[in-house]
């Protein structure tokens, strides 16, 4: 049998979190091991659980998602981070990479998208959604991840 995916889902809005688990329960390559409300409580379960990719938001209380990225790849390398938010401008995608975030999922992209990019930040690649990668790209010059 084929290794899943462990997936940790970090979100404040109970309702997204609940969307993202009802949704991703129909990838094969996906186990959903467990999920957090606020950023201090995702470390402590990144910590606990070892996730391969942990589904963060930005916007969190007790610990913002920028400071819980850090805090979870230092004590985890090998814990992939792929931010999940509404956001994707450069002066808030770049600190993500720069705190060891594998990627950055505008919210608005569809399942088969955000499959994509667990699957690629899962084995390792880097992953920024479409817009996020022409803003990126535009902004430094440099050619699109």
């Amino acid at each position: 049998m084929n290794k899943k995916c462990r997936i940790l889902i970090c979100d404040d809005h109970a309702d997204f979190r609940d969307l993202l688990k009802c949704l991703l329960k129909r990838e094969a390559f996906v186990e959903i091991i467990g999920e957090a409300g606020n950023g201090r409580e995702v470390v402590d379960k990144a910590l606990k659980l070892r996730p391969d990719v942990v589904l963060m938001d930005l916007n969190m209380p007790e610990v913002t998602g920028l400071e819980a990225t850090r805090l979870i790849k230092r004590a985890r390398k090998h814990v992939k981070v792929l931010v999940v938010s509404a956001f994707g401008g450069e002066d808030v995608v770049a600190p993500c990479l720069q705190a060891g975030a594998s990627g950055f999922f505008q919210k608005y992209h569809s399942l088969t998208e955000l499959s994509h990019a667990i699957d690629a930040v899962w084995k390792g690649r880097t992953y920024l959604s479409p817009h996020v990668r022409e803003k990126v790209s535009r902004a430094d010059g440099r050619a699109a991840y």
